[in-house]
């Protein structure tokens, strides 16, 4: 049996053989090591159930603190309206919650992790289940019913802290989400009438031209005028031009 430095998740590796020294401190910048962690072990137990254990508890530790990380992240994350992580009696495997105005998150699970997501405009029945002991420790299960296509399925949201707010926010979520969902569906768009037509002013009508009965009979007195002697060329030229004008 040897015994071997065991890091905590996030630090370093350390030379093979090495094993930290009498007033050894970890570096300030590495992460703290979870509680109870044991910086030696040795190869045969960890091999067994004592190191199967180890690793269990470190998973476990590192999800928890992951998970309070992200639960803080996303409170001010840009869309979210609300959000919380779940805070069983154990301490450890707590759901992860998120909504926003379109969506509600969550996420269990320690070691795998399942994710889901519903739409807000099928939310409906959202309540408050809460024990004596959760109500001590100012938790509760907030259950979601949801509308899916075929059947209504019942989700829990476990252990939220402060529940009977997560329920007024959730209920008024969903039911803003409903209401433009039914607007939208009935909403009929119409498309817009063509301006009438105005009618186009008829052509101005064109008074015939008018012309002398007979022309050519004008023409021919106005020669004969000229011939006797009656009209000079002047004024036969001047008659004949104003005849043809009018023609």
């Amino acid at each position: 049996m040897a015994p071997r430095f065991n890091p905590a998740p996030g630090w370093p590796g350390a030379p093979e053989g090495w094993l930290p020294y009498e007033g050894w401190v970890p570096d300030p910048s590495w992460p703290p090591a979870p509680v109870g962690w044991q910086l030696v072990v040795d190869d045969q137990a960890t091999s067994g159930m004592n190191g199967f254990a180890n690793r269990i508890r470190s998973a476990t530790q590192d999800f928890t603190a992951r998970s309070s990380s992200e639960a803080s992240a996303l409170e001010g994350a840009p869309g979210v309206l609300w959000s919380a992580k779940g805070q069983p009696l154990t301490g450890i495997g707590g759901g992860r919650y998120r909504l926003t105005a379109t969506t509600l998150f969550f996420e269990r699970g320690t070691l795998t992790t399942n994710a889901q997501q519903v739409p807000t405009n099928q939310l409906f029945d959202i309540d408050l289940r809460q024990s004596l002991t959760q109500k001590t420790r100012g938790v509760g299960d907030v259950v979601v019913h949801v509308q899916r296509a075929s059947r209504v399925e019942q989700v829990i949201l476990n252990d939220v802290p402060s529940p009977r707010e997560a329920v007024n926010i959730i209920n008024e979520v969903a039911n803003q989400a409903r209401i433009s969902a039914h607007t939208m569906a009935n909403t009929r768009h119409f498309t817009s009438h063509p301006a009438p037509a105005v009618p186009a002013s008829p052509p101005e009508a064109v008074p015939p031209m008018t012309t002398a009965p007979d022309a050519i009979e004008q023409l021919t007195k106005l020669g004969q005028l000229r011939d006797a002697g009656i009209l000079t060329e002047d004024e036969f030229a001047q008659k004949k031009a104003d005849i043809l004008a009018r023609m």
